[in-house]
């Protein structure tokens, strides 16, 4: 996947025409497609392409980052047997919370989940909220994209020029016995400066990671400006 560096300002909107949106800071896709209402215990499924991903607040993920969630189980209503009414869904959710940002759009503007910089919940501009028909708007962060807790839920359009994405499948089974990932932790030099970004820019000024710290990578993502 490669998305711009600096986004700029928000322009037309421009419809999603490959379903996805862009990608979470956790490595998995968020996509757009017509809801199917078939999802894991983390709120996100696999596709006919065999590419898992979201379209709908994950709530293990968000859980994950510090974000109060409520049962994963927030769309289905309490007799457990349908979905629960559109106009209902963001009741589910506190009224107030904190997002940090949760992923980067195919444009390069990031995604928050659910609230914005004063705190307040995101209602999608279909159910009377301030959303724009992108789902985004811009707060004294800048302007952003939100995952909602309503229709449309994730995107459906972006704003500003959109980079690129590509996959190839294949034929390969995973293992039974499972995958193992080395994860990297955060290292500090001996000034107490994080040892694990170079902060010399290359020839396009964008920033480089020093590579040699990390024992594994798990997704990459190109920057181009």
């Amino acid at each position: 996947m490669m998305i711009p560096q600096d986004p700029g300002t928000p322009g037309e909107a421009t419809k999603i025409k490959d379903n996805v949106v862009g990608l979470m800071t956790n490595g998995i896709l968020l996509d757009v497609h017509e809801q199917t209402w078939s999802y894991d215990m983390c709120n996100g499924h696999s596709d006919t392409k065999h590419q898992y991903h979201y379209h709908l607040p994950p709530t293990c993920f968000l859980k994950s980052m510090g974000i109060a969630v409520p049962d994963s189980n927030w769309w289905i209503t309490d007799g457990g047997n349908e979905v629960r009414p559109y106009e209902e869904m963001s009741a589910q959710w506190s009224s107030t919370g904190s997002s940090p940002v949760v992923g980067w759009a195919k444009d390069g503007f990031p995604i928050y989940a659910l609230y914005d910089a004063a705190g307040n919940l995101q209602r999608s501009q279909f159910y009377g909220g301030e959303l724009d028909e992108c789902n985004g708007k811009e707060d004294s962060r800048g302007y952003a994209y939100y995952v909602t807790a309503e229709p449309p839920f994730v995107p459906t359009c972006l704003r500003g020029t959109i980079g690129s994405f590509a996959y190839a499948p294949t034929s390969m089974a995973c293992p039974k016995e499972g995958i193992t990932n080395s994860v990297a932790t955060r290292s500090t030099g001996d000034d107490g400066t994080d040892a694990s970004v170079d902060n010399s820019t290359d020839s396009s000024g964008a920033y480089k990671l020093n590579a040699s710290l990390f024992s594994a990578v798990v997704a990459i993502v190109a920057y181009f400006v």
